[in-house]
Order: C-alpha cells, then structure tokens, then sequence
C-alpha cells in the first residue's frame, strides 16, 4: 500500500462521513444516541450538536494524525498503513451506524466493527511480531 492510495482512502472516508453528518443533520433529534451497549441498544446520550463535535473531532483528527504519521515515516508506511486504514474504517463504521440509528431507528450492526476490529489487531499482532524478529536478528 502506497501512502498517497492510504491517504486518499482515509480522506475519503472521512469526507463521505462529514457529508452524512450534513446530510442528516436536519433530521437528527436534540437528544442522540452515542453509545452502545453489549446489546447494542443505546446506553450514552448526547445533544447533537456533541455528537457533531465528536465525529468531526475523531474522524477529522484521525484522518489528520495519519497524514502526517505517513508522510514522516517513509519506508515504513507499508507496514503502519493498514492499521491506519482499518482504525479509521471503524470509526467511520461507528460513526454511520450511529447518524443511521439517530435518523432511521436503524439497527447498530456489530459486524461492521467487530471484523475491522479483528484485522485491526491481527495487524497489529503481525506488525509487532515483525518489529521484534528485526530487533534480535541485529
């Protein structure tokens, strides 16, 4: 994965994300779901107007910190690229479901995190395991 195709991604992401936001904003009521439980049934409430806050401060943010992450690490931008993919596919998946429950009553869909999630930490895993095979093979 090149840093400029990582980059485009997670930008896109997290544009098509702000463009739901403004979307729906009209349709969102005061008081917003913004967490939930193991049930997946809302347990955190927010006005919409913190809900707007928090999206556009994680996603943006992430989106922001991967820019410059990428492009400062160079070589390295391969192996750190797809846990930076998959960190933002899940807090735009997190985010979506949340503006769709708010707007529709649209069922939050655990798969939607719980598979990028598992890729997330199996890169993880892998990317440490590879950090430690080239630090005892020096």
């Amino acid at each position: 994965m090149t840093a400029k195709l990582v980059l485009s991604v997670i930008w896109i992401l997290s544009g098509a994300l702000v463009v739901k936001l403004l979307g729906v904003w009209e349709r969102l009521p005061d008081r917003v779901a913004v967490h939930f439980g193991m049930a997946m049934q809302p347990n955190g409430w927010s006005s919409k107007s913190g809900l707007a806050a928090i999206v556009l401060i994680a996603v943006l943010g992430q989106a922001a910190l991967a820019t410059f992450v990428l492009l400062r690490v160079g070589s390295a931008a391969g192996q750190i690229a797809p846990v930076l993919v998959l960190v933002n596919f899940v807090l735009v998946s997190a985010f979506w479901q949340t503006l769709n429950y708010n707007v529709e009553g649209a069922r939050f869909q655990p798969l939607w995190l719980f598979v990028p999630l598992i890729l997330l930490f199996a890169s993880l895993t892998l990317f440490t395991v590879k950090l430690m095979l080239d630090f005892y093979r020096h």
